[in-house]
């Protein structure tokens, strides 16, 4: 025996057809907007990868001016427990300093690529300021 057999009622026969057709169109609604997030999600990526890359000269410099500060510091600390300084601060000094002219350097191009408008200071040493 089949609802229909039972003698429904024509109103909710019409809450039924209507429910269907809602739910129909709920569906291909969510198809949709999945297809349409998926093909701006990969714009989204692509605009994503492309900020990475810009931010890889940041994480680069960060990482160049990781050395000469490790080596200060290990003078410093060696300097202040022996009492003496050997020429090792003096050489860390020296370290700093040229650490110091290439983050400075790269903080002008930096700046330079910004006025530009070529994108390439992006990042959070690219908008001009000390990390």
């Amino acid at each position: 025996m089949t609802i229909r057999q039972v003698g429904m009622n024509p109103m909710l026969d019409k809450l039924m057809d209507a429910a269907a057709g809602i739910g129909a169109a709920a569906m291909i609604g969510a198809i949709w907007l999945n297809l349409k997030w998926l093909f701006n999600s990969k714009r989204s990526m692509e605009k994503i990868l492309s900020e990475l890359i810009c931010m890889r000269s940041n994480v680069t410099i960060l990482f160049r001016l990781q050395g000469p500060q490790i080596v200060s510091l290990k003078a410093t600390l060696e300097a202040q427990r022996d009492g003496e300084c050997n020429g090792n601060v003096d050489k860390a000094i020296e370290l700093m300093e040229g650490a110091k002219k290439e983050f400075d350097k790269y903080l002008l191009e930096s700046l330079a690529g910004q006025e530009k408008g070529d994108g390439k200071a992006n990042g959070v040493l690219g908008s001009g300021g000390r990390p």
